[in-house]
């Protein structure tokens, strides 16, 4: 006699299935296969059969004539139907209620679980064939949901929801088992169904998202990630597990250990490659896999080492052509980096010229611009029509490149405008991109990052460069900038470059070289932080602000190359003055929007609220948090400046549980004595949360604060020594055997004690100087 629940339930003799009375005796016969061989209290029986305030008085009547009925069903049948010496199932009373005994070979739940258990002992055993065998078996005595009859009829039972659970386990166990098997094709349509069914289980996903990306669908891979994180951020307020995150990059990088270890072959292919129907082949030829679809967003140009000699930049191809990317899948990885987007157009109005005659200033332009680019260590990605996008960062100096692109900007400004009929504008703007490489060196860039540069580039005059605020953070001691009015978008804070400070560029790489020694020591208490899941409060103390500048961006660099394993905030300093409250706020929430790559434009209320949601989530933590802000929001939140700030201090501690956070504030010897209370008390008083507190400022702040972080045992002091002065680096020109432009000739033409007039002789005044010239 076989005894049946993984589908609708049944008692099999022989071939024929039995006659189990009506529902309430098939109920009672199911909660006790449920838990066969153990004692089911009546008053469970009562429990799961009957809503308490439901419950006939007769109730424990009518359990007593089920169990009798079921009694008389299987001692009948077991006589009629079984040979003699087969084991009998018994359904007997033992207090306090009855149990049943049948042999657990009999019942479909054992042998499904057995056959499980041994399955997932072979896949970890490092044996997938024999594991998905064993599982697939496991699998095939399900017939449905469990107990689906009687689930039909309103009864809900945690017994039931905990097979269905057992079940999902061991698919997914299978999925693993086969795709390590490399049968992605088999279990695709599967896993897609599933998926789809179950938008929560995380591993289903990974499993789908690797047979996705092993079948050639690498973007249907990753829009799984996206719904997953869309369910799990909505419903919940939680992000993806560190392992779906860990394999959405590892997509992204193209990882080679993602390739299936045995490629299967669809039959389709193995019919092509001489497989007979029946399924025995002459020779095994591996799958071969199809070369990686060009992304949709990007641009592609030179390789990053150097760009070829005399290549004029404006011709490139916007992807990879299929010749270069046969040769192997295109590699890649999220990193920080900057874009300078050039637009070069005719100029319009009484300077205009007629199209035959810009011939010769497009091409001087083009030559400029690939000499310019290479000369301040850039990568020309992309150009089209009168757009040429380069990037800077790829190389060994990434604290350089921020100050090289606007450098590059203002050299490109002055050596194209100064040709006839041209104008030029700019864009400088940097963040995490997706930068990639292909086995021919041919790099592409794709993200949000372009779209951005380009949104900029739409509302810059002629003649001008303007550069993202993160740009200007990163190079206001050698830059001098001002503010530019947008409207709607004055919350972005764009700057306009305006022109090199005299004798403050420095040397590319010398400083960030000098300061190791420091950087090493404030890289080692964010792993002491990390380490301890506790906080930590470091104070740089530097009489040169620039110089403190300098090092606060370089260590923000280096944390943003630690690949998703710590994030930044760092608050833009006060123009004038130090910090306060009020304005430590709103600069926080900046800093906050472009760490996370909110829309700056975004009203207050939906930056607040995706801030806290993504912190703490949709309960009643989220809730209190949010409306505290809301509440708090300018123009309101004058009133309660330190409640506000209490706020932030709990949202800081949540994001720091999520992922390790550094949060950089400079300048403090300025700031209000209720800002440095706050710091010291984010500091003391938070528990069991990495965060690092890298506060700037000078050698004055110990003379307001003598006692400064002291007695808490978890800060330290680092002084900034002064550097011995480097000579100036002049602006580089092209690279030998490079052809130079006529503009370049000229300006090397020019009596070096001339060069520096009317501007200043510092290095970095040669763009001027050559403006001057061509016009």
């Amino acid at each position: 006699m076989q005894f049946r629940i993984l589908g609708p339930l049944e008692v099999m003799s022989g071939d024929r299935a039995l006659s189990l009375g009506g529902f309430k005796q098939r109920a009672v016969l199911g909660l006790l296969l449920l838990r066969p061989n153990q004692v089911v209290a009546t008053s469970e029986l009562l429990g799961a059969l009957w809503p308490d305030e439901s419950r006939p008085m007769t109730a424990r009547k009518i359990v007593q004539n089920a169990v009798s009925g079921l009694r008389t069903t299987l001692s009948v049948h077991h006589t009629r139907d079984e040979p003699q010496g087969a084991g009998a199932p018994e359904l007997i009373t033992r207090a306090p209620g009855y149990v049943l005994r049948v042999d657990p070979a009999r019942l479909d739940m054992t042998r499904f679980d057995d056959k499980a258990t041994a399955g997932r002992a072979k896949l970890a055993a490092g044996e997938p064939a024999a594991a998905a065998e064993l599982l697939r078996e496991a699998l095939a005595e399900w017939r449905g949901p469990a107990l689906s009859d009687l689930m039909e009829q309103g009864l809900d039972w945690p017994e039931v929801a905990g097979l269905r659970q057992l079940r999902l386990d061991a698919m997914e166990y299978r999925f693993e088992a086969e795709l390590a098997c490399g049968r992605h094709h088999t279990v695709l349509g599967e896993l897609n169904s599933l998926a789809e069914a179950e938008p929560l289980r995380e591993r289903l996903s990974g499993q789908l998202m690797l047979a996705l990306y092993r079948c050639g669908r690498q973007a249907e891979a990753l829009d799984v990630f996206s719904r997953v994180r869309r369910a799990l951020v909505e419903e919940h307020g939680l992000e993806p597990s560190r392992d779906l995150q860990a394999l959405q990059r590892r997509i992204l990088h193209h990882d080679q250990e993602l390739t299936s270890p045995v490629e299967e072959v669809p039959a389709s292919v193995r019919l092509l490659h001489g497989t007979s129907a029946t399924g025995t082949s002459s020779a095994a030829r591996p799958a071969v896999a199809a070369p990686p679809a060009p992304p949709l967003l990007t641009v592609a140009g030179q390789r990053p080492e150097r760009a070829a000699a005399g290549a004029p930049g404006v011709a490139r191809t916007p992807h990879p052509t299929p010749a270069q990317t046969r040769g192997g899948p295109v590699l890649g990885r999220r990193r920080d980096v900057c874009v300078l987007l050039v637009r070069v157009r005719a100029r319009t109005g009484g300077g205009a010229a007629v199209p035959e005659q810009l011939d010769v200033p497009l091409n001087e332009a083009a030559a400029s611009l690939a000499e310019i680019v290479e000369a301040h260590e850039g990568t020309i990605v992309g150009s089209l029509g009168y757009l040429t996008a380069a990037l800077f960062g790829l190389r060994d100096d990434w604290a350089a490149a921020p100050l090289e692109a606007v450098r590059a900007a203002f050299a490109l400004r002055d050596a194209v405008g100064g040709l006839p009929g041209l104008g030029i504008e700019a864009v400088v703007t940097m963040g995490r991109a997706l930068v990639r490489e292909d086995s021919a060196g041919v790099v592409s860039v794709v993200g949000t990052l372009l779209d951005t540069a380009q949104h900029l580039l739409s509302d810059v005059p002629p003649g001008k460069v303007h550069v993202g605020p993160e740009v200007a953070a990163c190079t206001e001691g050698w830059v001098r900038y001002r503010k530019v009015a947008r409207g709607p978008d004055a919350a972005a804070k764009v700057r306009e470059a305006c022109a090199l400070h005299p004798r403050e560029v420095p040397v590319r790489g010398g400083e960030a070289h000098a300061r190791e020694h420091e950087l090493a020591i404030v890289s080692s208490h964010l792993d002491h932080s990390r380490h301890h899941h506790a906080p930590y409060l470091v104070t740089v103390l530097g009489d040169q602000d620039q110089s403190r500048s300098r090092f606060l961006t370089e260590f923000q660099h280096r944390v943003g190359r630690l690949q998703d394993e710590a994030r930044v905030l760092r608050p833009a300093a006060p123009e004038q003055g130090g910090y306060g409250l009020l304005g430590l706020t709103d600069a926080l929430l900046d800093a906050w929007a472009a760490s996370s790559g909110a829309r700056r434009d975004a009203p207050v209320d939906e930056l607040l609220t995706e801030l806290v949601r993504g912190a703490a989530g949709t309960g009643p933590t989220g809730d209190r948090l949010l409306r505290s802000l809301l509440v708090s929001a300018p123009p309101f939140h004058a009133a309660r400046p330190r409640a506000v700030m209490d706020v932030w201090k709990e949202l800081l501690v949540l994001c720091a549980r999520q992922l390790p956070l550094v949060l950089c504030l400079d300048g403090l010897h300025l700031a209000d004595e209720a800002v440095l209370d706050w710091v010291e008390e984010l500091v003391a008083t938070v528990e069991d949360a990495p965060l690092l507190v890298v506060a700037g400022a000078r050698p004055q702040l110990l003379g307001r604060r003598p006692l400064w972080g002291v007695g808490g045992g978890r800060t330290s002091m680092l002084s900034l020594a002064p550097l011995p002065e480097a000579p100036a680096a002049p602006l580089r020109v092209a690279a030998a055997g490079h052809r130079r432009s006529a503009v370049h000739q000229r300006v090397a033409e020019v009596p070096r004690q001339t060069r520096g007039q009317g501007w200043g002789a510092g290095p970095g005044d040669e763009p001027h100087v050559e403006r001057r010239i061509a016009r």
